[in-house]
């Protein structure tokens, strides 16, 4: 099954071949906004792909997202990088944070002076210097001298599940670039009338958000668990641990240097709010809420191949706290929601009773003067 949306390309302006690396939910549904603008579109899987590769040669829906593709994208297993990578001139990374890098020290030998990268992984990273990171800044360090500072990486925040954007839900995302101009261009090149892009400047704020609004994320799934344990709703609890969670992204990214539009756009409230609706990090915690211990919920969803983005975010934002404690720009009371977070998800301590303390302790603390 395939879906004939592919546009024929109008001469060689405001199109390119596009490489998705990763043919998981988002990678593939990228596929749909860029056939659309007819751009040579190549989808390449890695050794755990194999079988969604293998289903959409067969001309089947996405094994995950029950859905067709478009009829015109070309698929590559993973063993045909190199053939993928002819004449590339956007790579587009969408890997798991926790394989981000190993992936893309892989590409690195087929990019060029010319390309850009988007990152479209939410999450942290450790640099160089141990040190906690976003992803674009990870993805720079790992090229080689020669191409540093010559491959212009793009990272992407805002409210986006994957299958809304397959099915042509409309959609509004933030495309990041310390250089606007390449900004511009990708949005040229994937903008159509349901997959709407702004673009900035704010590298660090657009990343800030849209990693750590999945830890704050398990946070929101704690308050809707606990109706399993209570026996009764607790939406006030989560619309307070919601107001928390913006007011500790704002001081996160403002300690970053980002900026505070971005925590009130699309990458923070915007991309909080869907997250907190549903997904792998809203369900880790509700089941949690509901009573499993921390441990036992990640076991359970390992098992179940389900990679949960927001409880190793949770660990990387409580590092990144103490680091830029160490540095001057935050003191050691200043996230109280997140160390709380950190304390269920990684020392087992009682979710219902912590919860109930921080929302005591977390009204009326932050200045929203931030």
């Amino acid at each position: 099954m395939v879906r004939n949306i592919c546009r024929e390309k109008k001469g060689e302006d405001g199109v390119a071949k596009v490489v998705i690396i990763g043919a998981g939910a988002m990678g593939s549904a990228l596929t749909v906004p860029l056939a659309k603008n007819g751009n040579e579109v190549i989808l390449w899987g890695t050794e755990l792909d194999e079988g969604i590769i293998t289903a959409l040669r067969d001309g089947k829906p996405h094994p995950k997202h029950k859905h067709p593709l478009p009829s015109c994208i070309k698929t590559y297993y993973a063993h045909q990088l190199q053939e993928a990578m002819e004449h590339a001139e956007i790579v587009i990374m969408a890997i798991t944070s926790d394989a981000l890098g190993m992936i893309f020290k892989r590409v690195i030998s087929y990019l060029h002076e010319g390309m850009i990268v988007i990152s479209v992984s939410k999450g942290l990273e450790y640099g160089a210097s141990g040190d906690t990171i976003i992803l674009p800044h990870m993805l720079e360090e790992l090229l080689p001298n020669l191409l540093k500072d010559k491959i212009p990486m793009i990272g992407v925040g805002g409210p986006c599940k994957a299958i809304e954007v397959m099915w042509e839900s409309s959609t509004s995302v933030t495309y990041a670039c310390k250089n606007i101009e390449f900004a511009q261009k990708v949005k040229n090149l994937i903008m159509t009338d349901r997959y709407n892009v702004e673009i900035t400047e704010d590298m660090v704020g657009t990343e800030i958000c849209a990693a750590m609004k999945n830890a704050y994320a398990v946070g929101l799934g704690l308050a809707e668990g606990f109706k399993s344990r209570a026996g009764f709703l607790h939406n006030n609890t989560k619309s307070a641990l919601f107001t928390f969670a913006v007011a500790e992204l704002a001081i996160l990214v403002k300690a970053l240097g980002g900026s505070l539009a971005s925590v009130v756009g699309l990458p923070g409230v915007g991309d909080l709010e869907v997250t907190g609706e549903a997904g792998r990090n809203r369900t880790l915690g509700e089941i949690i809420g509901a009573g499993m211990k921390a441990k036992d919920a990640i076991k359970k969803m390992e098992e179940e191949d389900i990679t949960v983005e927001g409880y190793s975010a949770i660990r990387y934002g409580y590092e990144l706290q103490k680091q830029l404690v160490l540095k001057g720009k935050l003191s050691l009371t200043e996230l109280p929601l997140l160390q709380g977070l950190y304390r269920i998800l990684y020392e087992d301590a009682p979710a219902y009773e912590t919860v109930m303390e921080l929302v005591q302790q977390c009204t009326g603390k932050y200045s929203w003067d931030i």
